[in-house]
């Protein structure tokens, strides 16, 4: 004998189900940012690279580099003066802003699966 689901029950499985994949999707494209930008972040002792990570917080997923470890994340990312006296400037290298840009080329399709 088929069970009969009411409508309504029917559409809040197909919002949880549409939810979770929406909740995949920003965490395999974080996944892939965060992924693109180890490969392009400034190398010398290779810690910005190690530093990078994947956080969530409820529905906001953020792909995040600098810590107590690596302080000089955001003045690789946005360049800026630095060092005794300001006398050290760094151009900005821009390493996340360009994984995220490529990562949306990609387009939105890529992260629905």
């Amino acid at each position: 004998m088929a069970k009969i689901i009411p409508v309504n029950g029917g559409i809040d499985v197909y919002k949880r189900v549409q939810l979770e994949n929406i909740k995949n999707a920003k965490r395999a494209m974080a996944d892939s940012i965060n992924n693109r930008a180890q490969m392009t972040a400034p190398k010398d002792t290779g810690a910005l690279r190690s530093d990078g990570r994947v956080e969530t917080d409820g529905d906001t997923v953020a792909v995040v580099y600098g810590d107590d470890r690596v302080p000089y994340a955001r003045i690789h990312e946005l360049g800026g003066r630095t060092g005794i006296n300001q006398s050290v400037n760094i151009s900005a290298k821009h390493y996340l802003q360009k994984a995220g840009e490529s990562a949306a080329k990609q387009g939105l399709k890529n992260w629905l699966k």
